[in-house]
């Protein structure tokens, strides 16, 4: 096994009740933009890229949760890397350019490339990833498990398809009994996997709109 399919491994065995590929994606997302806030700012290549793809709300927002969560960071990186893309857009204003900036975004791309690095190498190592997945407390998210899923040989299809229908019914299971337990006759307290199904479910069924159906 290479990197990738030790880290795969890893973030399966440690998941609670989250998708392994969502979280490896979202730690080398983190490790971009903490790069991007300390090492990158000055990059002329890297202000280049920022110019031209620009960055969408998603991706701004998740900048500052970040910047929020890692103060030793400062703010002035972040505020240098702001004046240089409103620089470009004021000049786009000032020659009544093309004011269309496409859909393009700096950290959607490289999001995308993490994903589609993560979710290949499920695929590619699944003869030797299906049993630790089956007895972990890691659950797919819905849009990851469709494209493993539908790129599967026939071998491994129903396995997979039978784990992972196991697993949501457990999670549904834990969520019909939290629910239960907002009865007022309840004298029994949350456990921990149910506070951690409320908690996982909204992230395991959202859609990825952004990104997995354009994977190949």
């Amino acid at each position: 096994m290479g990197l990738v399919e030790i880290s795969l491994k890893d973030a399966i065995t440690h998941a609670k009740l989250e998708c392994p590929i969502c979280s490896l994606v979202g730690k080398a997302l983190d490790s971009t933009i903490d790069s991007l806030l300390y090492e990158m700012v000055n990059d002329v290549t890297v202000r280049s890229e920022l110019r031209s793809k620009g960055l969408c709300r998603r991706h701004v927002a998740r900048i500052e949760a970040y910047l929020s969560r890692h103060m030793e960071l400062g703010y002035m990186g972040l505020a240098i890397i702001y004046s240089d893309l409103l620089e470009h857009l004021a000049e786009l204003l000032e020659n009544h350019s093309d004011l269309d900036r496409g859909s393009s975004c700096f950290l959607c791309e490289k999001e995308r490339t993490f994903e589609l690095l993560y979710a290949k190498a499920f695929l590619n190592s699944i003869g030797e990833l299906l049993d630790l997945y089956r007895s972990s407390q890691a659950v797919l998210c819905f849009d990851h498990y469709a494209f493993v899923f539908s790129r599967l040989k026939n071998s491994f299809r129903e396995t997979f398809k039978a784990i992972q229908l196991s697993k949501y019914k457990h999670l549904i299971e834990l969520l019909n009994s939290f629910v239960k337990k907002h009865d007022y006759r309840n004298k029994e307290s949350f456990t921990p996997e149910e506070l951690a199904a409320r908690k996982s479910a909204g992230k395991l069924i959202a859609k990825n709109l952004h990104h997995w159906r354009r994977l190949k």
